[in-house]
């Protein structure tokens, strides 16, 4: 077919131009296209695959800087909250930066920000503390409990005792003014001096009640006291102050009630008498456990 076509362009045109050298050109055109046109595909293919590894070098490094800055974030939150923590039978003290003073019950965690009393002064708190507030009007106090109530306060003397493995939550005030505030219903309870707020986490209710020396706050003056307690709540605080362990064979004397006074100082073996005695309850002591029967 090829050299029909040609033949037919060669006499007809043979004595105007040089058939085989127009044909040559028309030849070398047709390649120099395809030639072209191969080059462009390689090109953009190249293009793409230039851009697809300049994404993912993108994205990579997006990556790279987000896990820096919460590596860093993390880093930051540890090294910008401090800690003081007490072990049973163990009290402590402690002056906050703004002055207010903090006596730490036994089996109890408090934290605070490394920026405490420039733009706030909350507290976290799990456990018992007594707190001497520093007034301040511009920065409320507030100590943040891990069972659901916040205590506010300027210029105050007051007590919380949050255990988280507690049922209760109790705030005892002694001067000033409180706020407490249960953190969810927001509900908001005025304290006067010597009123106690007890907030029962099962029920989510605050109660208010009038202030009993024999009952509430009084591990700073060196005693413990009860007043128709459940055996169970009493043994969780002998726990805390005698570093042991309790444990009932038989789960119904928890609920049985008791009421006494004793000194911290008081001998445990001394308090297990006089609860026996009253209780007619018989236990075993096994190293630091002592077993309820």
């Amino acid at each position: 077919m090829k050299e029909y076509i040609k033949n037919i362009v060669g006499e007809s045109l043979r004595e105007e131009v040089d058939v085989n050298k127009e044909w040559s050109r028309l030849a070398s055109s047709i390649m120099e296209k395809s030639k072209s046109s191969s080059l462009k595909r390689e090109k953009k293919k190249v293009f793409l695959r230039t851009v697809s590894y300049a994404a993912a070098m993108f994205i990579g490094v997006v990556l790279s800087f987000s896990v820096l800055y919460i590596a860093e974030k993390k880093q930051s939150d540890i090294i910008g909250t401090y800690k003081l923590v007490t072990d049973k039978g163990e009290k402590s003290y402690l002056q906050l930066p703004d002055g207010t003073n903090v006596w730490l019950n036994s089996c109890t965690t408090i934290e605070y920000a490394h920026d405490y009393g420039k733009e706030n002064r909350d507290i976290h708190l799990n456990g018992e503390a007594y707190f001497e507030v520093a007034k301040n009007k511009e920065l409320p106090f507030i100590v943040k409990t891990s069972g659901g109530i916040d205590v506010k306060a300027v210029g105050t003397a007051f007590n919380v005792s949050a255990y988280s493995e507690d049922a209760r939550l109790i705030t005892t005030l002694f001067s000033g003014k409180v706020i407490v505030q249960p953190t969810l219903t927001k509900q908001q309870i005025l304290l006067e001096p010597n009123q106690v707020a007890v907030y029962y986490k099962s029920r989510n209710k605050i109660e208010i009640v009038p202030y009993d020396k024999r009952i509430f706050a009084q591990w700073r003056g060196g005693a413990l006291s009860f007043d128709m307690m459940y055996l169970e709540d009493i043994t969780k605080l002998l726990e805390r102050n005698y570093n042991v362990v309790f444990r009932y064979e038989n789960q119904r004397i928890k609920k049985l009630k008791f009421s006494g006074s004793f000194r911290n100082s008081e001998d445990l073996s001394e308090i297990l008498r006089v609860i026996k005695t009253n209780t007619s309850i018989s236990y075993k002591v096994v190293k630091d456990t002592i077993i309820i029967k």
